[in-house]
């Protein structure tokens, strides 16, 4: 893990109308860094993993990528101004995004999703953008089913589509946001396997998620998060062994009993 952030997030803040969701937030992911978000249904983890590639915008304070302002760009006078689409893009494109549903076409075959982006997006050859199609769906144990629709597949095999499509674009980062929530209990543990694959290859990753095990286990960090703020932020075993805020160890006694 290197110490050199990748990402970088400073006094953010997020409203939808009157209702503020993200109540200036402050923290950084380092280069292959794991970083767990648990908290309550409403905390706005799902809204903060939006703002970080730029899904949402938000009202005030800096994300930045790689050192890059993500979303605006500042003028002459250092005012904040949005960012042009290209540059939104392009930033991005460096941040692989799954989602609770897998959002894949239905009428493209396992291995026509997986191709997509870097056909499109990158325009790489077709024959590259296969290779490493083929690549990554053997890595998340799809290789037989390339031909397949996603129709075809259960929850489980659609969610590591997802992810080798996500990983097809070669990013930098991937955020994750409660990708086992939409699954039925005996298909988590394929998927969790494959991020905590990623997690060992040195993939840094910030993921949302309800599944304490993983985030026990594989995150190198954990934020947890209640009202739009971070209540803590810590190593695992600080968090679940001896939290230091009584939000974390109420809510943690609800989940984990």
């Amino acid at each position: 893990m290197s110490d050199a952030p990748i990402i970088r997030v400073q006094g953010l803040h997020k409203s939808f109308g009157k209702l503020e969701v993200l109540r200036g937030l402050d923290f950084e992911v380092k280069r292959g860094e794991v970083l767990a978000i648990i908290g309550p249904s409403g905390s706005g983890k799902s809204t903060l993993l939006r703002c970080l590639n730029f899904l949402e915008e938000y009202q005030a304070g800096e994300v930045r990528f790689d050192d890059q302002l993500v979303g605006y760009r500042r003028s002459g006078a250092g005012k904040l101004k949005l960012d042009s689409e290209n540059n939104v893009r392009r930033i991005r494109a460096r941040m692989g995004m799954v989602f609770q549903s897998f959002n894949l076409f239905p009428h493209k075959t396992v291995l026509e999703n997986v191709m997509e982006g870097p056909l499109v997006v990158q325009r790489v050859s077709r024959t590259e953008a296969e290779q490493r199609g083929r690549t990554l769906l053997q890595r998340v144990g799809l290789i037989d089913k390339i031909g397949a629709y996603p129709a075809q597949l259960s929850g489980g095999q659609q969610q590591r589509a997802a992810i080798a499509r996500a990983l097809a674009m070669q990013p930098d980062a991937m955020l994750f946001d409660e990708p086992t929530s939409a699954l039925d209990p005996e298909l988590v543990g394929e998927v969790l396997e494959v991020m905590q694959s990623l997690a060992a290859e040195g993939m840094t990753m910030v993921v949302v998620t309800h599944e304490m095990g993983f985030a026990r286990q594989v995150a190198d960090r954990v934020m947890v998060m209640d009202r739009g703020e971070i209540i803590e932020l810590a190593p695992p075993a600080q968090v679940f062994g001896a939290p230091k805020s009584p939000r974390t160890a109420e809510f943690l006694r609800r989940v984990l009993h």
